[in-house]
């Protein structure tokens, strides 16, 4: 069972009465609404202590996912007994308190020392969960309704990875899309989320495993895309329907670990290798075929941590504790300062602000905007490569064995 901290319950019913419906959002996969880490919402502190905290568990096991939330249900994934069972986890979003989990028995697997059992998060729509776990034998994609009742499990088959596996699995409308880039046979999976019949599947070139998720987007064409990266795929879109290859760009020197993101006109993604970003890639949108992008850079870009776009600017932290601004259009350098400490969790913006939790444990808070500005660090003791979470007035901030809540002001 979960431990409970000590809780201030009137602090809780505080943070209750205040919510608002018209900002209030859920957070349905991993870095929110479609993977691009922006919230809509208000009112949360730059400083706080241990007393704002709404709530505070303790995790079984270890795991460096990201939660997922819609309305009161918070999911989160985790690894126990050595990796022997992969838990999804199912917490009431507004008390804490565990409302179900669901255990899947997989077997040991190599890990890099900045993997774990689980280290994908699932996805939700409200009425349904998904979560993928994989070992060398076998990757699972399953499915459950929101009460946690299973409705369908497939395996995809083997996973071969010199760095374990690492599968975040999206939803959109009835589909759920499984990317499968690995060292060996690779390829994008879309299954029926209720049935769990395989709707479509496009075989992909391989080499290097890739471990970004991908987004979709309608063209103006009408024609909804799904869009992928891998190192030696590029970045690639397909058709979400069909799973018809639309375009790709040219591929990747290196590995890829952060998902890409969408700018008013391009899509971006990023690789890398050794603790580094190397290349930068942005490519126009709603094109076909072969592509080439607009832009590349080789310097001074994040590896692991996906960028973050707003209002015409590309917010960027890298792995070795550096933030870095962007023109979107130009990829010209604004501003670049060191913050210090090393990252693999991804920033979000939230109200003119950059939230961002490093891997000591620490979260981050910069300002958004032409002028870097430090605005406070707040520590959480607890090592953590998962990316913040705003849902509903409530931010969740997890590290790899606990998980805090942080109600707005």
């Amino acid at each position: 069972m979960l431990r409970f901290s000590v809780l201030a319950v009137c602090s809780l019913c505080l943070a209750l009465t205040s919510l608002s419906s018209a900002s209030a959002e859920n957070w349905p996969r991993f870095r929110g609404n479609n993977g691009q880490g922006i919230s809509p919402e208000t009112g949360f502190p730059v400083t706080w202590t241990e007393d704002d905290y709404a709530w505070v568990i303790d995790l079984p096991g270890l795991s460096h996912s990201s939660p997922v939330v819609w309305d009161d249900s918070l999911y989160v994934t985790t690894g126990l007994n050595d990796g022997s069972v992969r838990r999804l986890l199912c917490l009431d979003a507004v008390t804490g308190k565990e409302k179900w989990q669901r255990d899947l028995t997989l077997n040991d697997v190599h890990l890099h020392n900045k993997n774990s059992f689980a280290s994908g998060s699932p996805a939700t729509n409200g009425s349904h969960v998904v979560a993928a776990f994989a070992d060398e034998g076998q990757f699972i994609i399953a499915c459950w309704t929101k009460d946690g009742q299973e409705l369908w499990r497939n395996d995809l088959g083997e996973f071969i990875s010199e760095h374990g596996p690492s599968c975040s699995p999206i939803i959109h409308k009835n589909l759920v899309i499984v990317p499968k880039d690995m060292k060996g046979p690779s390829s994008v999976t879309a299954y029926d989320l209720t049935s769990g019949k395989q709707v479509w599947q496009t075989e992909r070139e391989f080499n290097r495993t890739s471990y970004a998720t991908p987004i979709v987007r309608t063209r103006k064409d009408g024609i909804e895309e799904v869009i992928c990266v891998s190192g030696i795929m590029g970045i690639s879109a397909m058709n979400v329907n069909t799973g018809e290859l639309l375009w790709r760009a040219e591929r990747f020197p290196e590995r890829t670990v952060g998902s890409p993101f969408l700018t008013d006109n391009l899509v971006i993604s990023v690789s890398g290798g050794g603790g580094k970003g190397k290349n930068l890639y942005a490519v126009e949108l709603d094109q076909t075929g072969q592509v080439t992008p607009k832009f590349t850079l080789t310097r001074t870009i994040p590896y692991v941590p996906t960028p973050v776009y707003k209002d015409g600017l590309i917010y960027m932290i890298l792995d070795v504790g550096v933030a870095s601004c962007l023109d979107a259009t130009t990829g010209e350098e604004i501003w670049t300062e060191r913050i210090g400490g090393n990252f693999s969790g991804s920033p979000i913006w939230l109200e003119n602000k950059l939230y961002v939790i490093d891997e000591a444990g620490t979260v981050v808070v910069l300002a958004a905007g032409r002028e870097f500005q430090e605005l406070g660090r707040v520590p959480l003791n607890d090592l953590s490569y998962a990316t913040p979470v705003v849902a509903n007035g409530r931010m969740y901030l997890k590290t790899a064995t606990k998980l805090y809540c942080l109600p707005k002001k």
